[in-house]
């Protein structure tokens, strides 16, 4: 039992408690015990700018995770191998404890002349040393027929391969025959032929041995004994299913949480916002059992040196329809999770799939739910004949994913974006992203700590006689919100924290001032703009305007930075010229008409074709429209790759004149 129920319970634990002592949402060396190892591939696209990534994970019985080994013994031939072994070894522990009781008639009459001392005609028994080693001997005999029974079926429970069961079932029945063997070598063949002659005469079972075909004979009789040995072996076998499915259930929630928790226990305080499974945990079993290729993802950045600051992913198509023919029952759960979590719920076939980020890495991800949207519980199951007699079966269930069409982050904007989800698990140019983030109006902010994901949510280095209100001012915020927080203790957004009024001073010296601040509402309005390659110079309404649609991957149509700034309902102040992708006025001159034409973009779809191919070791699918689909991904990145805008549009309300006039 090296691989056996009992480590892999300890693997899932210990994958449990490492990752809740990780700081990051990474996957842990102990969780890839569970789910399998992680190999990551990425390839450099956009000559440097981005790269393309795919995860795999492995699903198949040649694994050596918990997940497969436990998936393995859940399939219908182990299970049937394991039943019938099970019955055997009861059915041969059962013949064993016979015999032994059958030593009992030797108490009532000595059955053959080998008595010493004993006169056979008067029918006298043994004598009382004798009846004492008897009852020694047999009182032994059952209580190792009773081990062997336990011990073997444990032995049976732990052994997690077709062919080490039978193995197993072989040295168990070996070990019932080795006074036999013992006997054959040490005994005479004449002493053999005389314990054979008188063997003992059993009058009240039988004298043949136990068969199911005496049950024509004694019908009542022998037919409670094969009830009894399929009776204790529906157990045993029930017992060692239910242990097998739990465990396998709760290595499924702790990789779809990343290791949060296996189900028998709910989330903990400082679970992160946006719960994601484990990295490439659903792309990898959408593409080993959907039909599907997995979801392949790309991520650049603006300008080579720059931090990655979008992303997106190809879109395989309707998850929930797929046939998903090579499912197995136990991983129905799998397949439910997955779909739930994949933000490509809604996505027209055809269109990319957002996606968003782990925090504190420019790892895209394409599935994940937020916490509130969770409900993780779990069955808890009486399991007799095992170690803990009791078993859990967890449940994971998400409501609605945490980004995509079908999120409720949705019908925000980037100005109400971080009242459905924290700033950090954006890129900081997704259209959704929150304002603040893409203008970097707080990565200034003097302060003891930040709060959670949100870099506006900081707890000051300011004194006692300052308010919230005066710190966001002097750096050209307002207040949003305002706290006190205990030293020592997290700020982050959930935790117990003393609300504060803007206004309000913090006099305990005891606690510090949190402070969440916000753009000014004149600024704030152009969050409504979209198509945002880059806001410049920390202003959010100087945009640099995206030539193409990032959530559909397709060229915008923005005649002028006039048509461009009335899609939000604003004024546009100005068109200035810069350089390609970038916020740096162009030597020729920068200043420009409102209602100059914005340049359209234009590409070699043959040549971009060709420098990506490189990345196309990760299509998988092996169907003859796999050509055309991949075709069409490529034309729909080229454009995101060749976007290279030279104009910003300066964007703003009438209010936005006079600020505007100051900058």
């Amino acid at each position: 039992g090296a691989d056996g129920l009992q480590k892999r319970e300890l693997a899932i634990i210990e994958a449990l408690r490492s990752s809740k002592s990780s700081k990051e949402n990474v996957m842990s060396m102990a969780l890839q015990q569970v789910c399998g190892g992680r190999h990551l591939q990425s390839v450099p696209v956009a000559h440097g700018l981005g790269w393309a990534i795919h995860d795999a994970i492995q699903f198949d019985a040649e694994s050596e995770s918990a997940l497969s080994s436990l998936r393995y013994q859940l399939r219908g031939e182990f299970c049937c191998i394991f039943v019938v072994t099970t019955l055997f070894w009861i059915w041969r522990c059962f013949f064993e404890l016979r015999n032994s009781l059958q030593l009992l008639d030797l108490f009532r009459i000595c059955p053959t002349d080998c008595c010493n001392g004993i006169n056979r005609k008067n029918g006298k028994a043994l004598d009382l040393g004798s009846q004492v080693a008897l009852l020694f001997i047999i009182v032994l005999r059952l209580i190792l027929e009773a081990v062997l029974l336990i011990d073997g079926y444990f032995m049976n429970c732990e052994t997690n391969c077709i062919m080490d069961l039978i193995m197993n079932a072989v040295a168990l029945e070996f070990i019932f025959d080795v006074d036999d063997v013992a006997a054959f070598g040490v005994l005479s063949k004449r002493e053999l032929e005389v314990m054979e002659s008188h063997s003992v005469q059993l009058t009240w079972m039988g004298t043949s041995r136990w068969s199911v075909f005496r049950a024509c004979r004694s019908p009542v009789r022998n037919w409670l004994k094969l009830f009894a040995v399929l009776l204790l072996t529906g157990m045993f076998s029930g017992a060692r299913f239910f242990k097998v499915k739990s465990l396998h259930s709760r290595a499924f929630v702790a990789c779809l949480t990343n290791g949060l928790t296996d189900g028998t226990s709910p989330l903990p305080d400082n679970a992160p916002e946006v719960v994601f499974p484990a990295p490439g945990f659903c792309a990898s079993l959408l593409g080993a059992f959907s039909g599907l290729n997995g979801p392949n993802c790309w991520t650049w950045r603006n300008r080579l040196g720059e931090p990655l600051t979008n992303a997106i992913c190809s879109n395989p198509g309707n998850i929930a329809d797929a046939k998903w023919e090579q499912l197995l029952p136990m991983d129905e759960m799998g397949r439910q999770a997955c779909t739930e979590l994949w933000f490509g719920q809604g996505v027209p076939a055809g269109e990319l799939v957002p996606a968003l980020k782990y925090p504190g890495s420019f790892e895209p991800v394409a599935f994940g739910c937020r916490k509130e949207d969770l409900d993780i519980h779990s069955i808890r199951v009486i399991v007799p004949f095992y170690l803990t007699h009791e078993a859990h079966l967890a449940r994971f269930r998400c409501r609605r994913p945490a980004y995509g069409p079908r999120s409720a982050v949705w019908s925000a904007t980037s100005i109400t974006s971080d009242e459905f989800i924290q700033p950090l698990y954006f890129f900081r140019y997704s259209d959704r992203s929150p304002l603040e983030l893409q203008a970097r109006s707080c990565e200034n902010l003097p302060k003891v700590h930040g709060c959670g994901e949100d870099p506006c949510r900081v707890v000051t280095d300011s004194f006692h006689s300052t308010t919230c209100d005066e710190y966001c001012e002097r750096h050209n915020l307002i207040c949003a919100e305002a706290f006190a927080v205990s030293k020592g203790r997290t700020c982050a957004p959930g935790h117990r924290a003393r609300s504060l009024n803007c206004l309000e001073t913090q006099a305990d010296k005891r606690r510090m001032l949190g402070c969440r601040c916000r753009l000014p509402p004149e600024e704030r309005i152009c969050g409504l703009l979209s198509n945002v390659y880059a806001r410049c110079n920390h202003d959010p309404c100087k945009v640099l305007v995206s030539q193409f649609d990032r959530e559909t991957g397709r060229p915008t149509n923005f005649r002028s930075c006039t048509d461009y700034c009335a899609m939000a309902n604003l004024t546009c102040l100005a068109q200035l010229r810069v350089r390609q992708r970038s916020c740096e006025p162009d030597p020729r001159g920068s200043l420009l008409p409102c209602d100059d034409p914005l340049p359209k973009l234009s590409f070699d779809e043959y040549t971009v074709y060709s420098q990506m191919n490189a990345s196309r070791e990760f299509e998988t699918s092996d169907e003859g429209d796999g050509e055309d689909e991949w075709a069409s991904e490529l034309t729909r990145l080229a454009i995101i790759e060749n976007d290279s805008p030279e104009r910003v549009c300066h964007c703003g309300s009438p209010g936005l004149v006079f600020a505007s006039a100051k900058k």
